[in-house]
C-alpha cells in the first residue's frame, strides 16, 4: 500500500518523537509520497525558528533519507486540493493531522491515516 504525506504529518517526528515510517510500515504501507507544495511549506517553516523550524528541518531530512517520492503538481492549487487530487489519481492514502482536510477526505469517501493520543497511527475512512 502507498501513503501520501501531508506537511503536518511529516512534522510529527519532530513534535511528538514518533517514528511515523516504522508505524506506517507496520500498517502495511511500503511506499511513501508527498507533493512539491508540501516540501515548499516545510522549507518556509524551516526558517521560522523555534520548535516548528526544528520539526520542519527534520521532516525535510526524512523526505531525503526515507525514500519519500516527491510528486510534482501541475496546477499549484491549494495544498489540500492537490493532496486530494493526487491521492485520487494515484490511489494513495493521505496521512494528515489537518482536521479540515480530514473532513474533505471523508466527504470524498477516501481513507486517511492520523496520529492518535500523540503516540500511534490509526487508519480511518472508507476501505
Amino acid at each position: 500500500m502507498r501513503a501520501l504525506l501531508d506537511t503536518n504529518f511529516l512534522m510529527i517526528p519532530g513534535e511528538f518523537k514518533v517514528d511515523i515510517f516504522s508505524q506506517l510500515i507496520s500498517l502495511g504501507y511500503l511506499e511513501f509520497f508527498t507533493i512539491d507544495l508540501v516540501v515548499e511549506e516545510l522549507e518556509k517553516f524551516s526558517t521560522k525558528g523555534g520548535k516548528v523550524s526544528r520539526a520542519a528541518r527534520l521532516a525535510l531530512e526524512l523526505i531525503k533519507n526515507c525514500d519519500v517520492t516527491v510528486i510534482k503538481t501541475k496546477n499549484k492549487e491549494s495544498v489540500d486540493a492537490e493532496l486530494l487530487k493526487t491521492a485520487k489519481e494515484r490511489n494513495l492514502v493521505i496521512c494528515t493531522q489537518d482536521k479540515e482536510l480530514i473532513k474533505k477526505i471523508i466527504q470524498a469517501g477516501m481513507r486517511y491515516i492520523t496520529l492518535r493520543q500523540g503516540k500511534y497511527l490509526v487508519e480511518s475512512g472508507s476501505i
